[in-house]
């Protein structure tokens, strides 16, 4: 028994004088040189072996091999971006790295440049780069398909409508959750507005939906809906 306990102790003392080795030595003039003039880095007030392990040292002993990171890293401080009903498909235990930079700004929320978290904005594929990654850009190119996005009257391209303007265009985020949502196509049940917090109230249909925000009466779309029905029913969004 006293031995057992002397090898889990002697196991622990070396990985934590292995790690303590880690923290101490990352930051060098050859290796990740700079790295802590990033202000404020992620996660905050965190030491590298908050996400990194490498109890073997086949990262910084020369093996060259990327250090190893713990399970369920993210996750373990962002569980709440998994409790959705319906969760955007990167939202997983291993894919957040797909649109957040774990290194990056925390003061532009670890994003990439080529996104903006403002409600209204001028159009510009810049702008949606990282929305452009995964989703493909005829979502916003055309004002007529008949195939780019399920958001449509017949032809009428509904998010081209909403989004394609050269001044104050709807952000994906005006409407969308994006993590994950409780309702269909991650579509928010409220948005704001200044300091006000519109319903959304989206009903999704068999071949359409409807949506009764603040900003504008009952809309009605139907993508069966032929070229002679025109815009969907409520009228020409803004």
């Amino acid at each position: 028994m006293r031995s057992l306990f002397s090898t889990i102790f002697l196991l622990a003392f070396f990985l934590w004088t292995g790690l303590a080795a880690a923290r101490a030595g990352c930051v060098t003039s050859q290796c990740h040189a700079g790295f802590t003039e990033k202000r404020p880095t992620h996660p905050a007030e965190a030491e590298c072996s908050s996400c990194h392990l490498d109890p073997e040292d086949k990262h910084a002993g020369g093996g060259g091999e990327p250090p190893a990171l713990h399970e369920d890293m993210c996750v373990a401080c962002h569980d709440t971006v998994l409790a959705h009903r319906y969760p955007h498909s990167p939202v997983t235990r291993s894919s957040c790295h797909l649109c957040h930079d774990p290194h990056g700004d925390m003061a532009r929320k670890l994003l990439p440049a080529g996104y903006s978290d403002k409600t209204f904005i001028n159009y510009s594929d810049e702008a949606y780069r990282l929305c452009f990654s995964c989703h493909k850009r005829d979502l916003l190119m055309f004002p007529d398909t008949s195939y780019s996005t399920g958001f449509r009257h017949g032809t009428v391209n509904l998010h081209y409508l909403h989004v394609n303007k050269a001044n104050r265009g709807r952000s994906c985020k005006l409407c969308h959750e994006m993590h994950g949502a409780e309702q269909p196509k991650m579509m928010a049940a409220a948005v704001s507005f200044g300091n006000w917090r519109m319903p959304v109230n989206f009903r999704i249909t068999e071949n359409g939906g409807s949506c009764s925000p603040g900003c504008h009466e009952t809309r009605q779309y139907d993508r069966r809906a032929t070229a002679a029905a025109g815009r969907p029913a409520g009228g020409q969004t803004n």
